[in-house]
């Protein structure tokens, strides 16, 4: 009894169909054969090579596993018998495949074993090829999409949207994330003194059809917060009630923070995958992070939340030039107010006045705080006035008059060449314009003057007229009312003298409730920022 290795190198056949082909090409059945701790056992198959005495199998079957070749071997019979390495296609669990064939039709039988064995090892190729073209296509596809993301935040974060709000952003930000990622639940959660506070969500739970209250959300992202260190939490299988709090539904969850260079703003929160279809997919590593959150969603909310601080870091700054900008305009409006006390509180009232008035007839919060701004600096120039014509006790001559009238351009020259105030212009030029086309500087009429002149010109007239002057006192409400109204269509615009007497009462309660704010009084020596910066960096000789 010898034992010979055919010169065909294998690999090992991983289906079922693969092994019925097999046997159909050779025109017989195999037993199959299964390690079993310290032998070889016969675990399906017809039996015809258990006649064999026990060493020889044992043999066969070790050299076949060794070598991953298909072995033959004499037996006293006349046949020859032949083993083939094989793998449970369910359990992976390494086998061997025998059968008996007649000496003189065992080439024959090897030749078709070659044949089908190459032929579905080609199948297994191409179908491993497939699976490889698969998985690149979706890393393609997931790595368009997180291309496409960043492109639609860089194209969302352009200058002229710079200024909307935080919680704008996050909702616009979440939608984005919810679609890519395949997230049930996505949160932002403001940071406010150190607790978390939900601020924007997206999605709803389709595991359990049940979303979770904002106290669970916020509950769990406070216990965990201080663990994060600046570096996300992410967690997989998560077992009911495991997270506390009454929280059953959570499976999956990744906390992102979100910051600036200098301090904490909040998170990101997303809970649970969406479970996709696997169907056509074999690749382990996908299934598996079907059911996970993992790197790639990780990577995104780590960059969105990047975005996002960056964002209200620049929302800051923003700020701070807006606050810095309104204190140099209440500094130009109280060099005003210094040149005249009867008229001072004038510009603050109109600012206010006129405020309230675009919010009446439905100008946007950022149109209106300009307006706002504006109605400060509307007699800015009238800081160019002569003190003899602008605290005159008594009628203006018509050459003082025309002196007065020079305020709007004076106003305009002194501004315009402010890059960030020039949306102040048209409100500080024209809100001496009439409806008629009789005032000044331009003779405008109606609707060629721009909105915030006429909507300063009323007013502006309201505060004057029911304001205390050097040489009168102030009007009498019900008397200002009836010149307004009197007025309207011909000195003003009737529609906004409408809108302005509809909010007399909130008009009234500005100006019974405004008192100007003191000026401030120096206690000490100013320090100086430039001495110090010497001092601290000067070298003792």
């Amino acid at each position: 009894m010898t034992t010979e290795l055919a010169d065909i190198p294998l690999s090992e056949a991983t289906e079922s169909r693969q092994l019925r082909e097999l046997e159909d090409a050779c025109g017989m059945r195999f037993d199959t054969w299964t390690n079993s701790g310290d032998k070889w056992v016969c675990s399906s198959g017809g039996m015809e090579s258990t006649a064999l005495d026990e060493d020889s199998i044992q043999e066969i079957c070790l050299t076949v596993r060794s070598t991953r070749r298909l072995a033959t071997m004499n037996i006293d019979t006349g046949a020859t018998l032949v083993a083939i390495p094989w793998k449970d296609p369910e359990t992976r669990v390494p086998r061997v495949l025998t059968g008996v064939v007649d000496t003189d039709s065992l080439q024959l039988l090897l030749f078709s074993i070659k044949q089908t064995l190459k032929v579905e090892q080609q199948l297994e190729e191409l179908e491993g090829l497939r699976e490889e073209n698969s998985v690149f296509l979706r890393q393609v596809t997931e790595d368009f999409e997180e291309l496409t993301f960043l492109r639609s935040m860089a194209e969302h974060l352009t200058l002229e949207n710079n200024n909307q709000g935080l919680t704008q952003l996050t909702n616009y930000t979440l939608s984005l994330l919810g679609q890519l990622v395949g997230i049930e639940q996505l949160y932002f959660l403001e940071n406010v003194k150190g607790k978390s506070e939900v601020r924007a969500s997206w999605g709803a739970s389709s595991k359990t059809n049940q979303a979770l209250a904002n106290w669970q959300i916020e509950a769990v992202t406070d216990s965990v917060s201080g663990q994060l260190n600046g570096r996300p939490l992410v967690r997989n299988q998560i077992k009911p009630l495991e997270l506390g709090y009454g929280i059953r539904t959570v499976q999956e969850l990744i906390i992102v923070p979100v910051s600036t260079t200098l301090t904490r703003i909040g998170w990101l929160v997303a809970i649970n995958r969406n479970e996709l279809d696997s169907e056509n997919s074999t690749d382990a590593r996908w299934v598996l992070s079907q059911n996970e959150l993992g790197s790639r969603e990780t990577s995104l909310l780590t960059t969105a939340a990047a975005m996002l601080g960056s964002h209200s870091n620049n929302l800051s700054l923003f700020e701070e030039r807006e606050k810095l900008l309104v204190n140099v305009v209440r500094a130009l409006v109280s060099a005003i107010d210094s040149r005249d006390p009867y008229t001072c509180g004038h510009s603050e009232r109109v600012a206010l006045y006129a405020r309230r008035l675009a919010v009446e007839i439905g100008l946007g919060e950022d149109v209106c705080e300009r307006i706002y701004l504006t109605g400060l600096l509307h007699d800015l120039g009238k800081i160019g006035i002569q003190d003899s014509v602008l605290k005159k006790d008594g009628p203006l001559t018509s050459e003082e008059f025309a002196e007065i009238q020079q305020h709007p351009e004076l106003g305009w020259s002194i501004l315009q060449g402010l890059e960030q105030l020039d949306y102040v212009l048209p409100g500080v030029l024209h809100h001496h314009e009439r409806f008629d086309g009789q005032g000044y500087p331009d003779n405008l009429r109606g609707d060629e003057t721009p909105l915030e002149g006429r909507l300063l010109a009323v007013v502006d007239a309201f505060d004057a007229m029911t304001s205390n002057r050097t040489y009168r006192p102030g009007m009498p409400l019900e008397k200002a009312i009836n010149i307004l109204a009197e007025g309207a269509g011909t000195q003003w615009d009737a529609d906004l003298v409408d809108a302005f007497l509809r909010i007399l009462p909130d008009i009234q309660e500005i100006r019974e409730s405004y008192s100007r704010p003191p000026l401030p009084k120096r206690t000490q020596r100013a320090s100086s920022a430039l001495e110090q910066e010497i001092s601290e960096n000067s070298v003792a000789v």
